[in-house]
């Protein structure tokens, strides 16, 4: 026989049950587009800061400017966040942004799935600890100025001081919209 108390508590139980269960769901979170958020923020926020140290010294005052810059930037972009935040590349300037073996096959496939109209695709991976979202960095004018062709796209007084800026740079070459390099946004779970 259910009385009214015992419908009242099987009432009460079945809310809290309802109540417990939508509360302990866990949020979808879009990495993906957090990452892409970030990563605009550094693209734009590093942009700037060169145009202005091209603006106040040329290019080959610029050049400085990144090498003492550049990685501690991303870096803090990426504690802002809540992050860990790189940039890395197949062809690096500066030995700290050199891809690792896994990363070199994210590289690779991302380079590989290049669309007709010129698109990279991005890559998310998703381990136990962790969500790496790679974004892929391409060459657009202002970056030709360094890491074009030398002597085409890259004047002479530029290449004398990346040279003794950065002796073993690999970073030269590129062509408007090739594949630069890779943003990779690390997320914590």
């Amino acid at each position: 026989m259910i009385t009214i108390k015992s419908l009242n508590l099987r009432t009460a139980f079945l809310m809290g049950a309802i109540f417990f269960g939508f509360s302990c769901q866990t949020k979808t979170i879009d990495y993906e587009n957090l990452a892409i958020a970030i990563t605009d923020e550094a693209k734009t926020n590093l942009v700037q800061k060169l145009t202005t140290a091209i603006a106040e010294g040329g290019t080959k005052q610029a050049i400085p400017f990144c090498k003492i810059n550049a990685v501690g930037f991303t870096n803090q972009l990426g504690k802002k966040h809540g992050v860990e935040l790189r940039r890395i590349t197949n062809k690096p300037r500066n030995p700290s942004n050199a891809l690792s073996k896994e990363e070199k096959d994210i590289f690779l496939e991302i380079e590989k799935l290049k669309t007709t109209a010129g698109v990279f695709p991005k890559k998310t991976i998703t381990s136990d600890t962790s969500v790496t979202v790679y974004i892929p960095v391409l060459v657009g004018g202002l970056c030709l100025q360094c890491h074009g062709e030398p002597n085409l796209d890259i004047k002479k007084e530029t290449l004398d001081v990346l040279e003794k800026e950065y002796p073993g740079d690999l970073a030269k070459g590129y062509r408007l919209g090739d594949l630069r390099g890779l943003f990779s946004v690390k997320f914590p779970k």
